[in-house]
């Protein structure tokens, strides 16, 4: 994963056992509430939207898109 999700689950209330070494349930993972997890999804599908809004048609093929949206996550 990339600086960029990690930032996204931290905005939307996820800890992880770098904050809280002591709790071994986390083991390193992301602990979200369905709550938490419904912030996260909203968080990613707002980011996506930015990216493909700098989408230039004129310049750009449309599979472009899912190149932009890829690379800023870090999954390309």
């Amino acid at each position: 994963m990339n600086e960029r999700i990690d930032q996204l689950l931290w905005a939307a209330g996820g800890f992880t056992k770098l904050n809280y070494p002591d709790d071994a349930f986390l083991d390193g993972r992301y602990a979200l509430t369905q709550e938490q997890l419904d912030k996260f999804a909203e968080l990613i599908v707002r980011e996506c939207a930015a990216v493909a809004y700098s989408y230039d048609p004129l310049e750009e093929a449309p599979s472009a898109i899912a190149i932009l949206i890829q690379t800023h996550f870090g999954a390309d």
